[in-house]
């Protein structure tokens, strides 16, 4: 890793289109009825979870995150949410809360962007060297009914699971 260098396979994938939940199939069905899902090398799944090991505590992320956490989901943080909203407004004070959505953020998040974040939380040199160089060969296709689409070079957005994903919630936690 000293090389700041992964292989080319890495940064192919192909995308399968999945229906989203319970659809109603008489409607007609739109892009958004869909979320793709990248299908990566499983040696490259490997080496993702061996960084995420070498490097858990630059990756690490606050207690009071809820989102991106696995056994965490809305759930605890509505419950948590709905504590302190009771607790202050119990208390004789007014409550204003904000709501940001972040629809399809996994696919819209700046590459440059996410390196500016992780270099301010001092990730070492030769982590940062490898993300960069990684995200700047993905590629994906898109396969529909055994039918391929060209290779289009991912320029936003990362994969869900894995280092990537783990890189999305730092970033997601320090956009203010």
């Amino acid at each position: 890793m000293h090389v700041g260098l992964v292989p080319t396979q890495f940064g192919i994938s192909y995308t399968v289109p999945l229906l989203k939940g319970n659809k109603n199939y008489n409607k007609n069905l739109t892009v958004q009825d869909y979320r793709g899902i990248s299908i990566s090398p499983v040696v490259s799944k490997v080496f993702e979870h061996c960084i995420l090991h070498r490097f858990n505590d630059f990756l690490t992320t606050a207690d009071n995150q809820f989102i991106f956490k696995k056994s965490l989901s809305c759930l605890q943080a509505i419950y948590c949410v709905h504590n302190i909203v009771n607790h202050y407004v119990s208390n004789g004070s007014t409550v204003n809360l904000c709501a940001l959505d972040i629809t399809k953020a996994f696919d819209r998040m700046n590459h440059h962007g996410l390196f500016i974040k992780l270099m301010s939380r001092y990730i070492p040199v030769s982590l940062l060297e490898v993300l960069e160089y990684w995200f700047s060969i993905c590629t994906t296709c898109v396969i529909w009914n055994n039918v391929h689409s060209r290779m289009s070079k991912l320029t936003s957005g990362v994969r869900q699971g894995g280092v990537c994903h783990h890189t999305f919630s730092l970033f997601i936690l320090t956009i203010s």
